[in-house]
């Protein structure tokens, strides 16, 4: 299943084998991480929390429709 983590930018969640939260130019951004070289970037959040409780939501999508 792919997912959106930016505007008409898909990751394929079954390909993700890791995820990290960063901060990075004043912005936090989750980093997808895949067979790809570098890591995927999600868009940006300006708080922490704003950017967990996004995570949070996409891991609650992904596993619903999974069942």
């Amino acid at each position: 299943m792919f997912q959106e983590i930016d505007d008409n930018y898909y990751v394929m969640m079954e390909n993700v084998s890791a995820v990290k939260l960063i901060y990075e130019n004043g912005k936090y951004i989750w980093l997808f991480y895949t067979n790809h070289p570098t890591p995927l970037k999600s868009k940006p959040f300006d708080t922490e929390e704003e950017a967990k409780i996004w995570f949070r939501n996409l891991k609650y999508d992904y596993y619903r429709r999974k069942e």
